[in-house]
């Protein structure tokens, strides 16, 4: 799952953050979780993507 993660997917964190992908590195992404907030995780920490009709 972690492999297919790409810019514009909305995924959770395991700490039960939800986000928008802005960019993807090898171990990183960052995610922006509010207007003008962006902050960056470990790869292994994404939970999971969601479907992009879930509401937020």
């Amino acid at each position: 799952m972690l492999q297919t993660i790409k810019k514009g997917d909305k995924v959770i964190t395991s700490s039960g953050i939800y986000g928008l992908v802005e960019s993807v590195s090898e171990k990183t992404v960052t995610l922006k979780i509010a207007e003008n907030v962006r902050v960056k995780f470990g790869k292994a920490h994404i939970a999971g993507i969601r479907a992009t009709e879930q509401e937020d």
